[in-house]
């Protein structure tokens, strides 16, 4: 619910492009303060505590929304925090489930299992921005997002409840910097995960421009009132879309090596942008919204599960952590930043145009390597 009420609130407030866009930002940027820091903790403790309190942090912060609403006390400073904070524990929990998804399946069901927890999560996400729609126009955005804080107390009560170890591993005691240095120093020599990391960097600026300015762009183009409920199916387009990649996942991995899929799924999301940049019915953008969501979480999720694949369990938490840091973390705030700004700057249309074009980048460079390993000069470690 937050995903659609936050800006939707933000806009509302401000009226501004730019505001909306540095809401997206604040929300991915956590990944780039913490995230070396957070991987590296998490891989020496239990990872279930970790998960479990950092879900209750999040439902408290969440649930200081629509009470400072319900005061007429909520500001753009405090919609900005809120987001930063839920943000920022986030890190903690994706380093402690990066680690917990392998311990839990094991390397040869990752792809089902990465599959599944999307495709659940997206299942959600199809129906709660149509919810948030109606909801929005009987107790308002603020309001709306109560729902979620009770999802984060729900998910930490379900995670209390697992029983089995979630640390395969107990790495010996070492210092905090030498921890760091040793997942560093994996990436470093570990070609397959570089070059994933490049690729998902184009993907996520690309994404940070469509999610940063998704409200934008449905009440600027297409005149959309700010609380009308054709913004939530805007939304649930995006997660059906998600939702669908999800379930072709499994099918895909086993017909098609990773460098390939991600490289598809690049090149098909560079079409879907001259989509929703090109359109003119309203129809269109949300088949193009959809569409969206199916080529990019494609190329999420399985450049996820090549690190996971790839990584020791000792070092998953600082692994994936640095890859998110690097598209969630500096990829999308850029994309969603920039849009704004060339949003208000320009166009809307024009902000897509050009935040595209790291995407292109990254589909040109994937279509090189997967060439060159044709060719015999790569064929490190994936099928």
């Amino acid at each position: 619910m937050s995903a659609v009420a936050l800006p939707v609130l933000m806009y509302s407030l401000t009226g501004s492009a730019a505001y909306t866009g540095a809401l997206a930002a604040l929300t991915a940027a956590p990944y780039l303060a913490f995230g070396l820091v957070a991987g590296a903790l998490v891989d020496r403790t239990h990872r279930r505590t970790v998960m479990v309190v950092t879900d209750l942090v999040s439902a408290g912060l969440l649930a200081s929304v629509p009470v400072a609403s319900a005061l007429h006390a909520l500001t753009p400073l405090h919609l900005l925090l809120v987001a930063a904070g839920v943000a920022s524990v986030g890190v903690w929990f994706d380093a402690a489930t990066f680690g917990a998804v392998p311990a839990l399946v094991g390397g040869e069901n990752l792809v089902r299992a990465n599959s599944a927890i999307w495709s659940t999560a997206t299942a959600v996400h199809v129906v709660a921005p149509s919810v948030a729609g109606v909801l929005f126009a009987i107790h308002g955005p603020a309001g709306t997002m109560a729902l979620d804080a009770v999802s984060f107390a729900v998910s930490a009560a379900l995670v209390r409840t697992i029983l089995r170890p979630l640390n395969l591993t107990r790495p010996p005691r070492t210092s905090l910097k030498a921890d760091i240095r040793e997942g560093l120093d994996f990436l470093w020599r570990e070609p397959t995960v570089r070059l994933f990391l490049a690729l998902g960097l184009g993907q996520a600026v690309a994404g940070g421009a469509v999610s940063g300015l998704l409200v934008v762009y449905a009440v600027r183009v297409f005149e959309v009132p700010q609380n009308d409920a054709r913004i939530g199916v805007l939304f649930s387009a995006l997660a059906a879309g998600s939702f669908a990649a999800t379930v072709l996942m499994p099918a895909i991995s086993d017909t098609c090596e990773p460098r390939r899929t991600t490289t598809i799924g690049l090149s098909a999301g560079v079409g879907v942008m001259g989509l929703l940049v090109g359109v003119q019915l309203w129809w269109l953008a949300v088949l193009s919204t959809a569409l969206w969501g199916l080529t990019s979480t494609i190329v999420i999720v399985n450049g996820i599960t090549v690190r996971q694949l790839i990584s020791p369990d000792h070092l998953q938490g600082r692994v994936n952590l640095v890859g998110r840091m690097m598209t969630f973390g500096v990829g999308q705030p850029v994309g969603a930043l920039a849009g704004g700004v060339l949003a208000d700057a320009l166009s809307v249309r024009t902000a897509l145009v050009i935040t595209a074009l790291p995407l292109v980048f990254a589909a040109g460079l994937g279509w090189s390597r997967v060439n060159a390993e044709r060719g015999g000069e790569l064929g490190h470690g994936l099928k």
